[in-house]
């Protein structure tokens, strides 16, 4: 079991960009780890759907989160982001009205 959870928070170190847990109680620890699993599946998700756009080039994950972070995706790939979110704003939008 304990080697269960090490490699879990090895996958969770290498791929949800968390190299120290700030809190030390268990709720600072389920939060910071909710808000980077959150994080990991909103970027996989854009990832995905950017490739599914037939003018998008091809990126891996790190290379698309990379970019993304410091804001030098390229052209297409800014437009196809916009298409899905504009997309997806649409389809769940609620009248709170």
């Amino acid at each position: 079991e304990r080697w269960a959870i090490e490699s879990f928070f090895r996958w969770i170190k290498q791929n949800l960009n968390v190299p120290v847990l700030f809190g030390t109680t268990e709720n600072a620890v389920f939060n910071q780890l909710f808000a980077a699993l959150i994080a990991y599946v909103l970027l996989k998700f854009l990832q995905t759907e950017g490739h599914k756009k037939k003018h998008c080039k091809r990126l891996s994950f790190a290379g698309f989160t990379r970019q993304l972070l410091c804001d030098t995706l390229p052209i297409e790939w800014r437009i196809g982001l916009k298409e899905i979110v504009e997309c997806h704003r649409e389809l769940y939008q609620i009248d709170i009205g």
